[in-house]
């Protein structure tokens, strides 16, 4: 490539800078955010087609966090700070999962929310997702189950990498 031409090409980051990246922008958001991993898995079955709008699913299951989150509609659009780094899977399973030919549609996810609202999303008592925001989500007839878990500190990498690890950026 001639000097000329140099100057107008374009780099752009690799993978593993992204995912660093990711990383970095979430663990510097700590002090106002507790971050979580999601993971939503949709049942298939002859009653729900396999083209069936697996996204709007996820908004549904979205909702039902913001609405437990917030109390006021007018700001349920600011319950969840970053609701974006989420992504789908319908042909990805599991290596320690024996699913046979069945691959289940499901997101992955880091859903920060708001420290001082916490307490409304995850029950330290049951070390889990509060018991009645885990309801709401699986009344939902689309939704098989849903994992919860907190990132603990310095380890959003290892979630990022894992939620981009077959994607293409």
């Amino acid at each position: 490539m001639n000097d000329y031409l140099k100057d107008f090409q374009t780099n752009y980051p690799s993978k593993a800078e992204l995912i660093k990246a990711w990383s970095d922008w979430f663990e510097s958001k700590r002090e106002d955010w507790d971050l979580f991993t999601l993971t939503v898995v949709f049942k298939t079955s002859k009653n729900i087609p396999r083209t069936y709008d697996w996204p709007a699913e996820y908004e549904r299951v979205l909702n039902k966090i913001r609405r437990r989150l917030e109390r006021n509609p007018a700001n349920y659009v600011l319950a969840i700070p970053f609701d974006q780094f989420a992504y789908y899977e319908k042909n990805e399973a599991s290596i320690k999962r024996v699913t046979g030919s069945r691959k289940p549609h499901h997101f992955h996810a880091v859903i920060p929310i708001h420290k001082e609202r916490a307490y409304r999303f995850w029950s330290i008592d049951y070390q889990d997702v509060h018991p009645k925001l885990r309801s709401d989500i699986e009344s939902i007839d689309t939704v098989q189950s849903i994992v919860v878990e907190p990132i603990l500190t310095n380890r959003t990498i290892d979630w990022t990498s894992y939620i981009l690890k077959a994607k293409s950026l």
